[in-house]
């Protein structure tokens, strides 16, 4: 006696998984490189803007000081050296506004690899540029033409010729720099964040082609005869 076939159900396929939600502390790290990139960048142009007044205010300055006659400086080297300390310095600003957006963007997006350089790029902003360039604020700086040191001369030539502005501009860069690279390092190390830069594992569900439970591969469904074999 032939049964009749068990109804074959089709199998609902799992829901997808909806977006990561990010949490506030992701989004506070990346609002923090985006507000650090972009004091960078103004501080950056800043600084570009003002070489080459500061150059000439510099030079006029230390060529007509009556303790450097004789000193052998010239204004090429004059020149050469304030390349060196706003241009060397405003590039390595703009060079990290871009790394800090970059970095940001993917952070946004949840992405593993950018949480990793996030925290070596503000690692090395906190040690080099952060806390070094602060020592440098407060303290002298050493400047060397023709083998003999010109701390205070030029010292003193490059405070009256910078703008204030200019100044305090990169006063409160080097302090954003510093917290905000604590700030970055910290909220992405939280428990949050962990969460939500944490891989995801793909859903467990029926393989596709299994057959119903119960059902040998190669047999008939439940109640189903098999096909007579082959007449010979």
């Amino acid at each position: 006696m032939a049964y009749p076939p068990a109804p074959q159900y089709p199998q609902q396929p799992l829901p997808p998984s909806g977006p990561k939600i990010r949490p506030t502390s992701v989004n506070v790290a990346v609002w923090t490189q985006f507000l650090t990139a972009l004091l960078l960048v103004v501080t950056g142009i800043a600084m570009f803007a003002v070489q080459s007044a500061v150059g000439e205010v510099v030079e006029d300055e230390l060529l007509n000081d009556p303790s450097l006659e004789g000193s052998g400086i010239t204004a090429d080297q004059i020149s050469s050296l304030m390349t060196i300390i706003f241009a060397a310095t405003a590039g390595v600003y703009l060079l990290f506004a871009v790394f800090y957006v970059i970095l940001g963007i993917l952070n946004n997006k949840g992405n593993r690899p950018g949480r990793i350089l996030s925290w070596v790029l503000s690692g090395i902003a906190l040690l080099c540029c952060g806390l070094f360039g602060l020592i440098g604020q407060i303290g002298s700086t050493t400047y060397s033409m023709n083998d003999t040191e010109y701390n205070d001369q030029m010292t003193q030539a490059v405070e009256d010729a910078t703008p204030s502005w200019v100044n305090a501009l990169d006063w409160v860069t080097l302090i954003l720099f510093i917290v905000g690279s604590l700030v970055i390092i910290i909220l992405l190390a939280v428990p949050a964040s962990n969460e939500f830069f944490r891989k995801e594992e793909p859903a467990a569900g029926p393989y596709q082609g299994q057959p119903p439970y119960g059902q040998q591969p190669g047999q008939p469904p439940y109640g189903q005869q098999p096909p007579p074999p082959p007449v010979q």
